[in-house]
């Protein structure tokens, strides 16, 4: 065969191929959209939405779930309708309204379609198994817990909420587990006091933190303040009442007693601050061992560490050369 002969050839054949791949089309097309033949299709993971849930909230009752329940839906129809449906268009509901009491509750579930030419030939699951639970109250105390430490020669000081109690509503086994709420704040190398809004933090047992959607608060922040205070380690002057001045020139405090203590409080007041004072000691609370019990006396806005009240030993002067 020559070669412009084979040249023709493979021209045919090419444009005979692509005369048939357009009548296929146009088939195709007549087909789906000229006569749109009924066809089935399965939408999967539909979200089931429950109705009447005021309903069993008055009850107080409430489904105990923590994650969103789906079903897989059959429809069939016309190809260009079934084709249309989605997740979004194709709704499931469930009943809870004739729900009465706790416990395992099977729910029947309703397709809502949204074209009318639509026929729901098979669900999975059938039906529905919820679980239901009692709808209860509490009110807890808010805890402020601190994370991280402030800077160096700095500590925490008082903290405080407000509200100072919050109102949980939920499930009972879920409340019934609830060891503490807290707001926490972050002090880590902070030198000032802290003031602000805190989110709401749920502890269960081990102070493993309970995170539920079936849980609602009466508020979902608080306002948190925390103190952060100077702190500092100063000398212990010792004040002795008129009666028990002689004692003080003839007694020195035992070389293991507390000379020192550390105080905390404004840095302004703190800074000039080298030695706290005792509260007079009297000499009716001298024990002849030489022990007495005493008493700071802090200034407003300074606090010890170390206590407030201590137990000094003193032993007796030597005498001079």
């Amino acid at each position: 065969m020559k070669k412009e002969e084979v040249k023709k050839k493979i021209a045919g054949d090419t444009g005979l191929k692509i005369f048939s791949a357009v009548i296929a089309i146009c088939l195709w097309f007549y087909v789906v959209q000229v006569q749109n033949p009924d066809i089935s299709r399965t939408i999967k993971n539909v979200p089931v939405v429950f109705t009447q849930s005021n309903l069993l909230e008055e009850k107080n009752l409430i489904l105990l779930s923590n994650k969103e329940l789906t079903i897989d839906v059959e429809i069939r129809g016309p190809r260009k309708n079934v084709m249309g449906v989605n997740k979004k268009n194709l709704t499931v509901l469930a009943d809870v309204g004739t729900v009465e009491n706790t416990g395992q509750h099977t729910l029947v579930t309703n397709i809502v379609l949204p074209y009318a030419n639509l026929e729901v030939v098979g669900k999975n699951p059938a039906t529905l198994s919820v679980l239901v639970d009692d709808l209860v109250t509490v009110k807890k105390p808010i805890k402020v817990l601190t994370e991280g430490t402030p800077k160096d020669s700095y500590v925490i000081g008082k903290t405080s909420a407000e509200p100072e109690k919050i109102t949980i509503k939920g499930p009972k086994t879920i409340i019934d587990g609830i060891q503490s709420v807290a707001a926490i704040v972050d002090v880590s190398g902070k030198t000032a006091d802290l003031a602000g809004k805190e989110n709401i933090v749920v502890f269960g047992v081990g102070d493993q933190e309970i995170k539920s959607p079936l849980l609602s608060f009466s508020v979902e922040e608080v306002e948190v303040h925390t103190e952060i205070l100077k702190a500092k380690s100063v000398g212990l002057e010792l004040i002795f009442s008129e009666t028990a001045a002689y004692f003080s020139n003839e007694y020195v405090l035992d070389e293991n007693s507390i000379k020192s203590v550390q105080i905390a409080g404004v840095q302004t007041l703190i800074d000039s601050m080298d030695t706290v004072k005792t509260k007079p000691i009297m000499l009716q609370n001298i024990t002849q061992n030489g022990e007495v019990t005493v008493t700071l006396d802090l200034p407003e806005g300074v606090r010890s560490l170390d206590g407030e009240s201590f137990t000094l030993r003193f032993s007796r002067r030597a005498p001079e050369a």
